[in-house]
């Protein structure tokens, strides 16, 4: 179980998968959220539920910065936390990755800005 902050007008959990389910849970902010092949809006007091191995990408489209709550079952370590910190998480339809569903926000896959790996 954790909690983030998604910066305002494009801060992102980007595309990804893990064995774990998953949920998030928006406590402030909106942004939108993409499960597999579906793409909403999400907001404050709203949550989202991604099955095992389903990609999914969440993206903070407001002025506001988003905060959020994720939690995973069963708990442990999952891949892409590390592989977002190195800059190395697969971009959206290369390889094996699916693409994002169609008028999605596009992926952000650089190592965030003054942020050693």
């Amino acid at each position: 179980m954790g909690y983030s902050i998604l910066e305002p007008k494009g801060g992102q959990v980007p595309w990804h998968n893990q064995e774990q389910e998953e949920v998030y849970f928006i406590v402030q902010g909106e942004g939108e959220i993409c499960v597999g092949t579906e793409r909403s809006p999400i907001k404050a007091g709203q949550a989202v539920f991604m099955p095992p191995t389903v990609f999914h990408q969440l993206t903070n489209t407001g002025d506001e910065p988003m905060h959020m709550i994720y939690v995973y079952c069963p708990g442990g370590d999952v891949a892409h936390w590390r592989q977002e910190l190195n800059g190395t998480l697969p971009k959206a339809g290369e390889g094996a990755i699916p693409s994002l569903p169609a008028g999605a926000q596009p992926q952000c896959t650089n190592v965030p800005e003054g942020l050693t790996p």
